[in-house]
């Protein structure tokens, strides 16, 4: 008798705006790659047009909703208590319309109960989501920290180690406490979100993943697993909680 295959879910990706030309969106196909090679069936979910107001029955039609990486998070958006009290540090790439969107999206699909992956900016939006904070940059938080953030290597290379916790998922899933991990951003968790819990360290104490222990599958990463193409077991575990 032939084994049928596992059943292919689809997991919708979060676009960003393209930096020269705001009217358009696209996603980084590294994302798409990493979906598809897990098992999953990837589409790209666009923002704007009212996005927002029909995030509810976009997220019914998929299996997992991955948010991704890009610009800085607005301040107005998320309820506009998005960063915490005394940074001033500038912040870049904003986009009103992507913002509305993704906190409709990530809540609706917490509602729902659908699998959950936030990478980088992702992870971010997952904790501003639900009440948490962020620093607007991480120097202004840890002005002597040696570990760089944002690499000037190629990107599928690591720059700096993270400690994770052993008692995490993400231990579980990964099969280890400590990774050498890429690092392209500037911004990080300041307050984790109330349902949250902060389950991996860079060297210098900056956050690098937040759990939801809720969910079964609602889980952000500060790197860029997607680039690097050394953890396949977290977008298996993903597709996983989606099928």
């Amino acid at each position: 008798m032939t084994e049928t295959a596992p059943r292919r879910p689809l997991i919708g990706i979060c676009s960003r705006p393209g930096e020269e030309n705001p009217d358009l969106s696209y996603i980084n196909s590294h994302y798409a790659k990493a979906v598809q090679e897990a098992g999953g069936i990837p589409v790209a979910l666009p923002y704007g047009f009212e996005a927002a107001a029909i995030a509810d029955d976009i997220v019914s039609r998929i299996d997992g909703l991955l948010l991704t990486g890009g610009g800085d998070v607005s301040e107005e958006g998320f309820g506009g208590n998005n960063y915490a009290k005394g940074c001033v540090a500038r912040i870049s790439f904003q986009s009103a319309d992507r913002d509305v969107f993704e906190y409709a999206a990530v809540r609706a699909a917490w509602n729902a109960n659908k699998a959950c992956l936030g990478i980088c900016r992702g992870l971010q939006v997952m904790n501003v989501s639900f009440g948490g904070t962020l620093l607007r940059d991480i120097a202004e938080s840890r002005p002597d920290s040696t570990i760089c953030h944002w690499q000037d290597t190629p990107w599928n290379e690591p720059c700096h180690s993270v400690r994770i916790e052993a008692t995490s998922w993400l231990a579980q899933m990964l099969g280890g406490l400590e990774f050498e991990v890429n690092s392209l951003h500037h911004q990080a968790i300041a307050e984790p979100a109330a349902e949250g819990r902060i389950v991996a360290w860079a060297p210098d104490g900056t956050p690098e993943a937040l759990e939801f222990s809720r969910k079964r599958f609602f889980v952000g990463v500060q790197w860029h697993p997607e680039q690097m193409g050394t953890m396949p077991q977290l977008f298996e575990a993903f597709i996983d909680a989606a099928r």
